[in-house]
């Protein structure tokens, strides 16, 4: 019998070393070690509702996030240098934006947007944007809000994470869970954004194949293999 719990005692750990929750691996972020990360609150069209989600700052005018946080949106206010959602340095609110033409809601397929900022942001120690790259890492990191019950957190945590591309994608692994109010959340290695969470059943998109498309969005120029000094200019 003793034998039988140590084994269940190891299947236990072995799945829980997949999604532990984000009281186990995860540590609160300081303000400035993440500046292009941003929380998004959503007035939802349809609904009058409002919901949350997460992006990047890739530009001083743009963000990065899911067509699917976004879609239906009436007006959108993005939070940075928030790794308390209570206390962000500063607060934009943005209504245009503009989806990937091939995104399905249906399927999830090409789920990416890109918002407009209606000012230009200046970086600053807590807030300046990441560069964009194809060129995966086998490691990297994952910052997210999380969820507090039904209900988005509001502390910010990070955690190390694994990351491989095969023909099915960005692959993702670590000991951390997703929730809904996290996507748009960015993927970074090196220095740079690779993906980005699509999927609150833990599906991540990679950035490589959507490079062609933010650059003529945005009117920015990445470098897909480039250090992340010299990744993006601004124009």
């Amino acid at each position: 019998m003793k034998g039988f719990a140590f084994v269940l005692l190891c299947v236990l750990v072995a799945v829980q070393g997949r999604h532990t929750g984000l009281e186990k691996s995860g540590s609160n972020a300081a303000l400035g070690e993440n500046p292009w990360f941003v929380h998004l609150r959503i007035a939802v069209s349809t609904s009058g509702l409002l919901n949350t989600c997460a992006g990047s700052l890739i530009g001083n005018r743009w963000l990065l996030t899911t067509a699917s946080c976004v879609a239906d949106s009436r007006f959108i206010w993005a939070r940075y240098g928030a790794v308390d959602v209570i206390r962000p340095s500063l607060v934009t609110e943005n209504s245009l934006t503009s989806i990937h033409p091939e995104y399905d809601p249906i399927t999830g397929a090409n789920n990416l947007a890109l918002i407009n900022i209606n000012r230009d942001v200046q970086s600053t120690e807590n807030i300046s944007p990441i560069s964009l790259s194809g060129s995966i890492s086998e490691s990297g990191s994952f910052c997210a809000f999380g969820a507090d019950g039904d209900k988005p957190a509001e502390q910010l945590i990070c955690y190390e994470a694994s990351i491989s591309q095969d023909e099915d994608g960005l692959n993702v692994s670590g000991d951390f869970e997703v929730s809904e109010f996290d996507l748009g959340a960015p993927v970074v290695s090196e220095g740079v954004q690779v993906g980005l969470l699509t999927g609150a059943d833990g599906s991540f998109t990679g950035i490589s194949s959507y490079i062609a498309w933010i650059e003529k969005e945005t009117g920015l120029v990445f470098n897909p293999e480039a250090v992340p000094a010299e990744a993006v200019h601004f124009v």
